[in-house]
């Protein structure tokens, strides 16, 4: 007998039961169901152009059903197809009660026209702790349009320095934008005052802004720019511009040349190189030298790479010292800081030194003493006056008892003619004395002038004798040989 076969209808029950095990063992339980939802996400502006910034607002609900609070961890904002860029969160926003709720606004950039889909991601807790991710469609559509455009010009930075960027911002619309909100900020970088507002800027028209920016770290970092507007439609918009800002570490290199000024006003010019990167601010230029006292020059500014030269006057020249100290004071990414220098034989006064002194006798019984007056200091000398002085044997003629030089500038000279008249047999040097004035202190210098007195016979002795002898002698001799030849005949 062969086995009984089950019926049709007890296979058919039995498959039946066993789907509906099946979905049943896969099906979520109704109390495992997440009462978290997003309610509804809006952009504006709502037809945001290629490249604007726009913002997407979502809003976020825990059901009044809910077993309990929800922890909202992290919103994000996905805008496909932009990678690592169109991805932007804000996290920890807190917690929602049951039939609560929360909105949150993120930014986004589209850069292709068209109709896009983003996504809004929640991820948060349940009181239970179970981790529940919920994603909600945003549907945006980006229109080609033209909006404002932003250029940035500004120079390399060096860490702790402040320099200018210069932002300007264009209006390439026909119509006119208004409550414009100019912004600046960076990566490592401080900006002062970061933001800047305008009522309209006209169609075809632009503005111009400068902000102070001061590098905190070196190396390659980002500027961004961002203009929000309201367009002619009444629309909110928004246009961001990133641009690489590289930043130097800093370089303080300061040197001093120093160099005298000759002239009737003595002073001291000292240059300030800046041989660095940054620039130096408010520079106090100084000076020391013996017990004289120097003035002092206020720079302003002097930029990396650049000189300035600053005037030292002397206003007591008669104390100066043999060394000259020059010290600036300045001040560079913020810091003070000192740079000095010491040199010798920079500052000298003036001085009268009579050269090339030359005596001459003349027909009337008197000699002329021509010479120079040289000045071998660094300074101009007032005043300058030659005179022969008196002694036994020498006293002034008329004319030219004495010569009135003037005034003889740094490293020049003056001749000068004076006469005298000897009146002794043994005088061989003449004295001559200069005075002058030496910012305003006379000074005194003595020379003594060689003079060859003319041969007389007292001073060439008894010649005329001496020849007598030597006749006397030459007859002599001329004798004494006649007599020995008659002798001998």
């Amino acid at each position: 007998m062969s086995p009984k076969q089950p019926s049709t209808a007890v296979v058919t029950a039995f498959v039946a039961l066993c789907l509906l095990g099946s979905l049943a063992a896969t099906a979520p339980p109704a109390s495992a169901q997440s009462s978290i939802v997003v309610t509804n996400a809006t952009q504006t502006p709502t037809t945001p152009g290629v490249g604007d910034t726009f913002e997407v607002t979502a809003t976020i609900r825990n059901q009044a059903g809910a077993s309990g609070p929800f922890r909202v961890n992290e919103v994000v904002v996905e805008v496909p197809g932009r990678g690592p860029s169109g991805y932007t969160n804000a996290r920890d926003l807190g917690t929602l009660e049951p039939g609560s709720s929360m909105q949150i606004g993120l930014p986004a950039t589209v850069d292709e026209p068209g109709w896009h889909q983003l996504r809004v991601l929640v991820y948060g807790q349940t009181a239970t702790g179970r981790a529940v991710r919920v994603a909600y469609p945003v549907t945006v559509q980006v229109v080609e349009q033209q909006r404002p455009q932003i250029d940035l010009a500004f120079e390399d930075g060096v860490v702790g320095a402040e320099s200018a960027v210069n932002v300007t911002v264009a209006n390439g619309l026909a119509d006119s934008i208004r409550n414009l909100r100019v912004e600046l900020t960076g990566d490592g970088v401080r900006v002062d005052q970061p933001s800047r507002v305008r009522s309209a800027l006209a169609g075809e028209a632009e503005a111009n802004y400068t902000f102070a920016v001061t590098p905190e770290r070196a190396g390659d970092r980002a500027l961004s720019a961002r203009v929000t507007y309201t367009d002619v439609t009444g629309e909110r918009r928004t246009v961001t511009e990133r641009f690489r800002y590289a930043v130097e570490p800093l370089d303080r290199d300061v040197r001093l040349d120093v160099s005298t000024v000759r002239g009737e006003t003595p002073a001291v010019e000292v240059t300030v190189v800046n041989l660095g990167n940054a620039p130096l601010e408010d520079v106090a230029v100084t000076g020391e030298s013996g017990e004289a006292s120097l003035s002092t020059a206020l720079v302003d500014r002097i930029g990396p790479q650049a000189t300035e030269t600053a005037r030292l006057n002397v206003t007591d020249l008669a104390s100066v010292g043999t060394g000259l100290t020059v010290r600036a004071d300045y001040e560079v990414a913020g810091q003070r800081h000192e740079t000095t220098r010491e040199v010798t034989g920079a500052f000298v006064p003036g001085r009268i030194d009579l050269t090339g002194v030359d005596v001459a006798r003349t027909g009337d019984g008197t000699v002329r003493v021509t010479g120079t007056a040289s000045n071998t200091g660094t300074t101009r000398v007032q005043a300058v006056t030659v005179r022969v002085l008196s002694t036994e044997s020498v006293t002034p003629a008329n004319p030219g008892k004495e010569y009135f030089v003037g005034a003889v500038d740094a490293s020049d000279f003056s001749s000068f003619t004076v006469n005298a008249r000897i009146d002794g047999e043994n005088a061989t040097t003449i004295p001559l004395e200069a005075t002058y004035l030496v910012d305003g202190e006379e000074r005194t210098r003595t020379v003594r002038a060689t003079y060859d007195p003319p041969e007389t016979p007292e001073r060439r002795g008894t010649g005329f004798p001496l020849v007598g002898v030597g006749v006397l002698l030459a007859v002599v001799v001329a004798g004494v040989f006649l007599w020995r030849r008659r002798r001998a005949d």
